[in-house]
């Protein structure tokens, strides 16, 4: 058993890209409402372009417009962001080869609709990121993991893979379901910046002492609201 709370919210409209803070979200069977809805593939073909392949991406960033009386809406579609900051609507003609440009994609980039997150919220307890840290000697930033939700928890680190699938985990008022814990591909090992600078030492050890994991996923059946400050339990 723990008791804990939420203590971010994060959303990430486009697969690979720097993602939005957010203070509430939605999620639905199909996982947090407006994550990871759009992704970028080489023309004509179903092959992903990502971050593990194209670390640069993650220089960008992608946010959904502020919808008047609800700032964490999904409603629309996401605006980009270049590098130094310039706004592009999902619909300007230009976007594409601005994105392959300045990520490197030499075959171009396509922005298409996926089919999200296949249900799944991943969810990174702080405990764990402090352990994590402390064997390395060095902060590791929170942003490399691409968490949907950060809790703080009275669990000791690493506890959470422990917990047996199927497991009830309360969030706020609602009831998820841990589906497994998230094993990890090469992306926490690129800078979260977009800077291109990858992190060899931090890939080595999640494979090696952590068994090539971080995070668990959980799922919902049903529609439920989630906010920063919700109490967690388990």
């Amino acid at each position: 058993m723990f008791a804990g709370e939420i203590r971010q919210l994060w959303r990430y409209p486009v697969k690979g890209l720097r993602g939005e803070s957010l203070r509430s979200a939605v999620v639905e069977s199909d996982g947090l409402a407006g994550d990871r809805r759009f992704g970028l593939f080489e023309p004509g073909t179903d092959k992903a372009v990502w971050g593990g392949s194209h670390p640069k991406m993650m220089a960008w960033e992608a946010a959904h417009p502020a919808q008047c009386s609800n700032a964490d809406s999904a409603a629309g579609d996401p605006v980009f962001y270049e590098p130094g900051g310039a706004a592009w609507g999902l619909d300007e003609p230009g976007l594409p080869a601005r994105l392959a440009e300045t990520i490197g994609a030499d075959k171009g980039v396509e922005i298409r609709k996926t089919d999200g997150r296949g249900g799944r919220m991943l969810v990174v307890f702080e405990a764990s990121l402090r352990r994590l840290a402390e064997q390395l000697g060095r902060e590791i930033e929170t942003a490399r993991f691409r968490p949907n939700v950060v809790v703080a928890a009275d669990l000791e680190p690493f506890a959470e893979y422990r917990i047996a699938p199927g497991t009830t985990i309360r969030l706020g008022d609602n009831d998820f379901t841990l589906h497994k814990p998230c094993e990890r591909c090469v992306l926490p090992s690129w800078s979260p910046d977009g800077s291109n600078e990858r992190d060899m030492e931090l890939h080595r050890h999640i494979i090696k002492e952590l068994d090539n994991h971080f995070g668990i996923y959980v799922t919902t059946a049903g529609r439920a609201v989630v906010k920063v400050g919700d109490p967690v339990s388990g």
